[in-house]
């Protein structure tokens, strides 16, 4: 039942007029004639008894008076009780492990943000793995933390989210110079820190003990860079480069040394949800949906 109802009810019974409580409520009188008709086919009782302009409670009215009050009483209770949650309920904090899941994140947060316009979102990159575990989950700074891992650290609960494509390319100008051959192995290579998280489900296509590493850099950011600027290959997320191989500027190597990095969101084992986390753990179930049917 609408709360409002009993609100209507105990207006009638303090102006005695279905009119003035309309007025007083600001709505019609049809609109109060109908929340009084609403609570006496809910409860099987007549509440009001008219004698032209008066109106009289009835001794199931009389009765209903208190308990109406006191419905009220409880609703209003339980909008200071949860008033206390509202600043929860408005924020939104992530850690990101790498700037390749903002261009899957993003569309998700725009759509939050329109069902949820007061939400405040805080998005954090950490540097590597390990430490965007550590800020997440032992020092509870984040209430979500996208990695790329396939597996499930202690105590968090974690949803498998997207494939990132990972594409081995060169510039354009370092292609032609080594008269486009196909062979990788023969390239300087642009390399991460972190060969487990990154090269994993490359293991079974690449040897790596073949590679000529020529820097390495902790970011990918530093390693596209450095492969556009002719210094060597590197896996790079393809969805960072689709223009550039449009356009040419870098060229791809074959699709058997490419490969995908999965990308999942974690979350504490005793997350309490509130509406807007809540939604925004669907928003990302449904973008991990939409991209599978692709």
């Amino acid at each position: 039942m609408n709360i409002q109802v009993y609100q209507s009810f105990l207006t009638v019974v303090q102006f005695r007029s279905f009119t003035q409580a309309a007025k007083y409520l600001n709505f019609t009188q049809p609109t109060i004639s109908n929340h009084i008709t609403a609570l006496e086919e809910e409860y099987g009782v007549i509440l009001f008894t008219r004698d032209g302009k008066n109106v009289y409670l009835t001794q199931a009215g009389k009765n209903f008076v208190p308990i109406a009050k006191q419905i009220m009483q409880d609703y209003q209770n339980s909008q200071e009780a949860m008033r206390q949650f509202q600043k929860e309920k408005y924020s939104l904090k992530i850690a990101v492990a790498t700037q390749g899941i903002n261009f899957y994140l993003l569309p998700v947060l725009l759509q939050l943000k329109k069902e949820f316009p007061e939400l405040k979102i805080e998005v954090n990159r950490c540097m590597t793995v390990e430490s965007t575990l550590d800020d997440a989950f032992n020092k509870k700074l984040y209430d979500f933390a996208f990695v790329h891992i396939d597996v499930q650290p202690l105590y968090t609960r974690r949803v498998p989210l997207w494939n990132q494509p990972m594409v081995l390319v060169a510039s354009k100008g370092l292609y032609d110079s080594m008269n486009q051959d196909d062979n990788f192995y023969k390239y300087p290579f642009i390399a991460y820190p972190d060969s487990e998280v990154y090269y994993k489900h490359l293991k079974s296509k690449i040897d790596f003990s073949k590679l000529k590493p020529f820097l390495t850099f902790s970011d990918s950011e530093s390693v596209l860079v450095a492969v556009q600027k002719d210094l060597g290959i590197a896996l790079v997320p393809q969805v960072k480069i689709e223009q550039e191989l449009a356009r040419g500027s870098l060229v791809e190597f074959p699709m058997k040394y490419s490969g995908n990095m999965p990308i999942s969101v974690l979350y504490d084992y005793e997350f309490n949800f509130t509406l807007p986390t809540k939604r925004f753990l669907e928003l990302l179930q449904a973008s991990r949906d939409k991209n599978f049917d692709k």
